[in-house]
Order: C-alpha cells, then structure tokens, then sequence
C-alpha cells in the first residue's frame, strides 16, 4: 500500500511560442528507475515525462517536454518487501499488483501537478483518463 508520494523535481520546456498551436498530445513515459527496502517499506524512485511534438511522423519536431521525479513509499510485510526486493534484483520489474498500484498512483499525481506546470507554459495537460493494466509477460519463446 502507498504510504508516501513525493515530487522532488520538476521542469518544463518549451522549444518556441510558435510551436505550440502544432503541438499534439504528449507522449507519457512513466520509469520505476531504482527500488530500495528498509525493513517493511520500499521506496521506489520514478521518473515522470511527457514529451510534446507538432505531429505523430517519425521526423516530427519537438514541442516541449515536462519532467517530474521523486519517490513513492510503499509499506507491505517483511516477507512482501523481501519477495520484492528479490524481484527486483533479478529482473528490475515490480510484482504486477505493486506496480499497478505505483503506476496508476504516479498517473494520478503526476497528471495532476504536470497540468500546472503545462498550464504556464500553454502545452496540453498530461492527462490520463483510464486506470493502468499490467500482465506479466508469458513464458512463450524463453
């Protein structure tokens, strides 16, 4: 369960005034980047960004691009943690349940204070509607 959620950083940029009546909407990228354990909690360092353009072509030009990071705590049992931890050492991937609860609370929080920020800078908000899904990978072709 989240106990925690901080944003310790953001930014944001817009490459000219110009560009933004082109811009379309931001491609998000949300990355676990380290998972630490102290007894029952984890903390679990992320990366939020969304990246603007004036097209969805493969050549198209950069709008602008906000980035937001900081920490999520999570508190579970001794045993949780350390089964997570272990996971994470070997295959830097979360338990599905873990990671959805992450990553949706991220979407949320995120879009929230991203729209702020996109607001003062006239790009479009970050906005996730829908709740995030996660399977685990199956174990055809390993």
């Amino acid at each position: 369960m989240i106990t925690g959620f901080t944003i310790s950083t953001v930014e944001g940029k817009i490459e000219s005034v110009e560009a933004l009546n082109k811009q379309r909407f931001p491609k998000l990228n949300i990355n676990i980047d380290n998972v630490t354990s102290d007894g029952a909690k984890l903390k679990v360092t992320y990366s939020f960004v969304a990246d603007y353009f004036d097209s969805d072509a493969k050549d198209a030009k950069s709008v602008g691009q906000l980035k937001l990071g900081g920490s999520v705590e999570v508190s579970e049992s001794k045993d949780t943690v350390s089964s997570i931890m272990k996971k994470w050492n070997e295959k830097k991937t979360l338990p599905v349940d873990i990671a959805e609860e992450i990553i949706n609370g991220l979407n949320f929080r995120c879009s929230a204070t991203g729209t702020l920020v996109a607001y003062a800078l006239g790009l479009i908000p970050p906005l996730v509607i829908s709740a995030t899904r996660i399977q685990e990978p199956s174990a055809v072709g390993k």
